[in-house]
């Protein structure tokens, strides 16, 4: 038999090789595998004698003639290799069978699979927290009061700075107690104490207090549990550097810390499934998020004007996204302002004009708290959609992220 290609059986175009038996080119080799083992076609021509030109005016016409013709001169779908892959064909991988999770089983997505409908809260009881919302326009009128000791600061994030040193000053003649219970009451004191703090933080930005009061409430109803989760990380990570907290325990409010598996958690008031079933709702990413932040920070160590920066580029790059209008207006001006101010920190005090990759480094530490806060508005949509709560509140925007 000679080696010398012949042209294509089918098609009459340069052949590359034997294929199913018959030399052919790989157009032809690909159609006839793509199209012989269809167990039904429409008997279509191109022409009216079932005997089409297969390949003219550099294109095929007909498929069906072109099929036709394939088995017309030998190509063999006996010939078909469907075991060219070493990994899918071999016996064990064919035998090994994917074990079916209790979801996939049951025909429940995991979220679901604990609940049970009848424990639904369709009628909800509505707690006002417009008192906090009073709380904090009194501390926006007041304006910043961070310190009694006259100081003169380069821009307002060393002001800010400044004002932190003073709270952690203040705090470090406070031993910390550790939360062994947490219910009703516990919650409202977290909410109030954040809720404050946040605005306070927020108060002590200048170019904030120059803003109009109804964007400075929708800002701080936003942001204030990121703030918040930023913060207490950033507690507990001196913390645990100083050696202070364990690896598993986190700061929760001024002079609270918690081990999350020792705590015990009442939910009773504000829903009918147990601390179980609502495990996924409430839980937090302890591994993939709030651990990798601690640990980041811990190697970091970042100044309070660098956890300044972070809280800001933090909160209000979130309210800017989900607000827009004037609030992204705000933000941006103040954004840019205070990342000039950062400039000047490295610069000027710190003498450090490449400060790129640190900077990187401290931002990715946002990023990981982000998208902890995408799933955990995610986790909050679903357990409205099915009335896992009893309650709602009075300013359900505020509550996104509890």
């Amino acid at each position: 038999m000679s080696d010398i290609p012949e042209p294509c059986k089918v098609c009459a175009q340069p052949s590359q090789g034997r294929n199913f038996g018959v030399w052919s080119c790989r157009a032809c080799a690909a159609f006839f595998r793509r199209a012989a083992p269809r167990k039904t076609r429409e008997d279509t021509f191109v022409g009216n004698n079932e005997n089409c030109t297969i390949f003219e005016n550099g294109r095929y016409t007909c498929k069906n003639c072109r099929l036709k013709k394939c088995y017309d001169v030998g190509m063999d779908i006996g010939k078909f290799q469907n075991n060219r892959d070493p990994l899918s064909s071999c016996s064990l991988y064919q035998k090994r069978v994917k074990p079916m999770s209790l979801s996939n089983f049951l025909g429940r997505p995991e979220f679901i699979l604990c609940l049970e409908p009848d424990r639904a809260s369709c009628i909800k009881s509505v707690i006002d927290v417009s008192y906090l919302i009073e709380k904090a326009e009194i501390i926006f009128r007041e304006g910043s009061t961070h310190s009694v000791i006259p100081r003169r600061f380069e821009n307002c994030l060393e002001q800010m700075s400044a004002a932190l040193e003073d709270i952690k000053r203040i705090k470090g003649k406070e031993k910390i107690q550790i939360v062994k219970y947490i219910g009703k009451t516990e919650n409202f004191m977290f909410w109030e104490m954040t809720f404050t703090s946040a605005a306070k933080w927020l108060s002590q930005i200048p170019e904030f207090s120059e803003l109009e009061m109804t964007v400075k409430l929708k800002i701080l109803k936003t942001v204030w549990m990121l703030w918040a989760r930023l913060q207490k990380l950033s507690e507990t990570a001196e913390y645990q550097r100083n050696q202070e907290l364990k690896d598993d325990v986190y700061m929760w409010t001024d002079n609270t810390c918690m081990d999350f598996k020792e705590v015990e958690v009442d939910l009773k008031w504000c829903t009918n499934y147990t601390t179980e079933q609502m495990n996924f709702y409430l839980a937090p990413e302890l591994d993939e998020s709030w651990k990798k932040c601690i640990e980041s920070l811990i190697e970091l160590q970042p100044t309070n004007v660098e956890i300044n920066f972070m809280l800001i580029q933090l909160c209000l790059n979130d309210a800017g996204i989900r607000h827009q209008g004037k609030v992204l207006e705000a933000t941006d001006r103040l954004l840019k302002i205070q990342a000039d101010n950062l400039h000047y920190y490295y610069a000027r005090t710190l003498q450090l004009p490449h400060y790129s990759n640190r900077l990187t480094k401290l931002l990715k530490v946002n990023k990981l708290i982000e998208k902890s806060v995408r799933l955990r508005r995610e986790k909050n949509k679903i357990a409205n959609l099915f009335d896992v709560f009893s309650v709602e509140f009075s300013h359900p925007e505020m509550f996104e992220l509890t």
